[in-house]
């Protein structure tokens, strides 16, 4: 891996370096390198494996702005091992790994002091727990995702058998592993809803925390399924036989689920919000131009603002934004003929690019204000 560090205007600031040494074997198809760049600017963190085995090392390689090495740890998993997340705090690194067992997966939380490299925190999950969100608070690192076992939690009363669902849970670790509070999520709604996936989570000035998921819905991928009925002779061929449907779904975004709990972790409320795909504003009756391109009707999660009170949606027509105190969801852009994606979320702002097909046509850039 080369690594070349330039300005804004991609004026050459430092000479490429390279980090990553010749592997051979499979390595670098089973553990990818990763880049990850500090916050504040405070420089970067370049993960990559070493050795020839199906087991490789990983080399974790802290570098200055201007990519100059500050300190280095190897990593010598028991098993094929692969880095699912990558936070940092003021004053730690955090990773979350992915161990793959004999006959599971397992989570595993490592934590490094910034300055010097130290090992402070390597804490094992449950097996076969998934995490879909790890995100730095004041007192550590937050995770939030389902499990199976009572290990990563404390359950609340069971609602049913405790093998007919998983239990979604959020986990609070300090950077030396002490687990603040382990809770499992028991659903005040009408019932677990059936798809979604947690997303983002932050805390709140009074000390509670604020969790944000997107629920969606599977819809049948007609092409896929057409595919699969002529490779199997149901199509062309006149056979018969039987088409496997796992697999031949699409998630599309429905809504948001938000989820806030307290200092202890209690969980203190939760709502479900549908997302339609066009709010209109108070403006006159809008005029699109031209028929729309074919994009899913879907929304998708971009992120959150920087005082964690607006969520920031991307539907396949506008931007829209969700105001986590008053419940209200309104539109940041028109709706127009062209498909915007939300770049980039700043402190007051956030950046989108609008596209329309043909492919290749030029793209428009704009800022938003938030609200």
């Amino acid at each position: 891996m080369m690594l070349l560090l330039t300005d804004s205007v991609g004026r050459t600031l430092q000479l490429p370096r390279q980090y990553m040494p010749q592997l051979g074997g499979d390595a670098k198809m089973l553990v990818p390198p990763r880049l990850f760049g500090l916050p504040d600017g405070k420089g970067f963190v370049l993960i990559y494996p070493s050795g020839k085995s199906g087991r490789p090392n990983l080399e974790v390689r802290a570098l200055s702005p201007t990519l100059a090495p500050l300190w280095e740890q190897q990593l010598t998993p028991a098993c094929l091992t692969t880095v699912e997340h990558i936070v940092a705090s003021d004053t730690h690194l955090w990773l979350v790994l992915r161990e793959y067992l004999a006959l599971a997966m397992r989570p595993r939380v490592l934590s490094f002091r910034l300055t010097t490299g130290d090992a402070e925190c390597n804490q094992p999950l449950a097996s076969n727990d998934e995490l879909d969100v790890a995100a730095v608070v004041p007192a550590g690192l937050l995770l939030l995702g389902t499990s199976d076992r009572r290990t990563s939690y404390t359950a609340p009363a069971e609602q049913g058998k405790a093998w007919e669902y998983r239990r979604d849970f959020a986990l609070l670790l300090s950077p030396v592993g002490q687990r603040q509070f382990g809770v499992g999520l028991a659903w005040p709604l009408s019932g677990r809803p059936a798809h979604y996936r947690w997303q983002s989570a932050g805390q709140l000035p009074d000390g509670s925390y604020q969790l944000i998921g997107e629920t969606y819905r599977n819809i049948p991928n007609a092409i896929t399924i057409v595919r699969g009925m002529i490779g199997i002779g149901i199509i062309g061929a006149g056979g018969t036989g039987i088409i496997p449907l796992s697999g031949y779904s699409n998630e599309q975004p429905v809504g948001l689920i938000l989820a806030q709990l307290g200092n202890a972790g209690q969980l203190a409320g939760v709502h479900e919000l549908a997302v339609p795909e066009i709010v209109n504003d108070a403006a006159p009756a809008l005029n699109l131009e031209g028929p729309l391109p074919s994009y899913p009707a879907s929304f998708r999660f971009r992120g959150i603002s920087a005082d964690y009170q607006h969520v920031i949606l991307n539907t396949s027509r506008q931007v829209l934004a969700y105001d986590i105190a008053t419940q209200q969801l309104r539109p940041l852009t028109p709706a127009r003929n062209a498909i915007p994606t939300v770049r980039c979320i700043e402190a007051d702002r956030v950046s989108v690019s609008w596209s329309v097909k043909p492919a290749g046509a030029r793209s428009e850039f704009e800022q938003i204000a938030l609200p």
